[in-house]
């Protein structure tokens, strides 16, 4: 299984290699975003990838669900509070229907990546929120991955 998703993996990458060269001449210098977080971001490419990926985050999801929010500071609790139930929405939706993501979800959960991200960088300056930190840290990774098993095949597929 590891040869195959291996050999999948390099072929997405030889294909991605493939479209730059052909779009460099028509002075298209920068690849989309989403096609970079496709290819580097953390996922198990390849045929068995949609399953593994499911069953991995089924696994995380289900040890992060059962840690209470941690405490935050005053400033930051409301959007933190938000974030996080609203990534909880997105993951428990995609656990439900199979691997499947609801209309418009990746949308939202690429929104809430990046508010999130914003907010772990100054989280991770205050010693005093270190289980904030570990606690939102792990829901960013899981849904960095619903995302990624999500883009840009159809989980049907």
């Amino acid at each position: 299984m590891l040869e195959l998703s291996r050999n999948a993996w390099l072929a997405e990458v030889d294909a991605f290699a493939d479209r730059r060269r052909l779009e460099k001449p028509k002075h298209r210098r920068s690849p989309l975003a989403s096609e970079v977080r496709y290819l580097y971001g953390c996922r198990w490419p390849g045929p068995e990838g949609h399953r593994v990926m499911l069953r991995e985050i089924g696994i995380l999801w289900g040890r992060h669900a059962t840690v209470p929010c941690p405490d935050v500071p005053t400033p930051v609790r409301h959007d933190l509070l938000e974030l996080n139930a609203t990534l909880a929405g997105c993951v428990s939706t995609y656990l439900r229907d199979d691997g499947t993501l609801g209309p418009g979800h990746e949308a939202i959960l690429l929104s809430c990546l990046r508010k999130l991200r914003r907010h772990l960088h100054h989280l991770g300056y205050l010693a005093s929120v270190h289980d904030a930190f570990d606690y939102y840290s792990r829901l960013f990774n899981v849904a960095e991955l619903v995302v990624n098993d999500a883009y840009p095949f159809s989980a049907k597929t």
